[in-house]
């Protein structure tokens, strides 16, 4: 992978945590967390690649300790929030793997309740086959059986109505399968996307072995029908419109060129101020102005009845 430009390192919390973003030459973008101590192992860290239409659409990210990260996107109709996650694997100590499902079913609380979630990454989770009594959050299309970590995981889906991917495509076992051992001997289902129950938007769900990582991973691929629209704030934007219409008076006219030229010549002199600040300054100059001189631009309403239906129903109830 090829990077274009230097990271952009933000603050975060907790202080041991890094998180950072990146973009790579050929448009996406790439957020990501982990630890900031360099001499750490690298066993943790989650990241996430965007398209540019997807980083456009993302509207806020956070790092949880370095297994977990979410980040909330813009799409049509529901707001769409994604959780990354790298689970302690099955032999990892109990109080490692409480720790972990501790948090995150908290950063699920967190997440709004309308909002359309998906969870997905390594959950080092085997969910096996048998979906008794699980039917509403799982398929019959998973594979072997289900170990600790898997019932960990059933448990969160159940308790938050996730429903996992993996289960519910009829695929053959090789395009199911997301480990294999480095002697190729060993095949198991342990990375995982989950959605939503309610709001289930996936269409497909299988693995892709063409993708070349450096890893015994492979790339699973889900195929979900979310619409993702650009993100704006309207923190900067005016509230209101002014009736820019009366610059079309002559007298009107001079009389706001002369109070702008007047206020502009006292913002010139801020030559020394940061640029912030030189802006602030001249936004708040002309906000004033157009308030002052051309006044603030009612709410017009459309007229649905012309004059001749009006007097059509005069007619009738006379």
């Amino acid at each position: 992978m090829t990077y274009a430009g230097q990271n952009q390192m933000e603050a975060s919390s907790p202080k041991n945590l890094l998180k950072m973003k990146a973009k790579t030459r050929i448009g996406e973008t790439i957020i990501y967390s982990g630890h900031k101590d360099l001499g750490h192992d690298h066993t943790q860290g989650v990241a996430l690649m965007m398209t540019p239409e997807a980083t456009k659409a993302l509207m806020a990210w956070e790092p949880v300790p370095s297994r977990l990260m979410s980040a909330r996107f813009n799409s049509r109709g529901r707001k769409c929030t994604i959780i990354q996650c790298y689970t302690p694997t099955n032999v990892a100590e109990e109080q490692e793997k409480e720790n972990f499902y501790s948090s995150l079913q908290s950063l699920i609380d967190r997440t709004l309740k309308r909002d359309l979630k998906i969870i997905m990454g390594d959950l080092n989770a085997k969910v096996g086959e048998d979906n008794a009594g699980k039917e509403f959050i799982m398929g019959r299309h998973g594979i072997g059986i289900c170990n600790e970590n898997g019932e960990l995981f059933t448990d969160l889906c159940s308790f938050n109505d996730l429903v996992i991917g993996g289960t519910i495509c009829p695929h053959k076992k090789i395009h199911k399968t997301t480990w294999i051992s480095p002697d190729g001997k060993t095949e198991k289902q342990i990375d995982h996307i989950t959605v939503s129950r309610k709001w289930r938007s996936l269409l497909d769900i299988r693995v892709k072995h063409g993708a070349d990582v450096a890893s015994n991973h492979q790339l699973l691929v889900a195929t979900m029908r979310v619409k993702m629209r650009s993100f704006h704030t309207t923190t900067d934007r005016p509230h209101h419109k002014f009736n820019v219409q009366f610059l079309r008076k002559i007298r009107k006219k001079e009389e706001f060129n002369c109070k702008v030229k007047s206020n502009l010549e006292t913002v010139a002199g801020l030559n020394e101020t940061p640029v912030e600040t030189h802006w602030t300054e001249l936004r708040n100059t002309w906000m004033t102005m157009c308030a002052e001189v051309l006044g603030k631009k009612g709410r017009e309403f459309k007229v649905w009845l012309t004059p001749e239906t009006w007097e059509k129903i005069e007619q009738r109830k006379s």
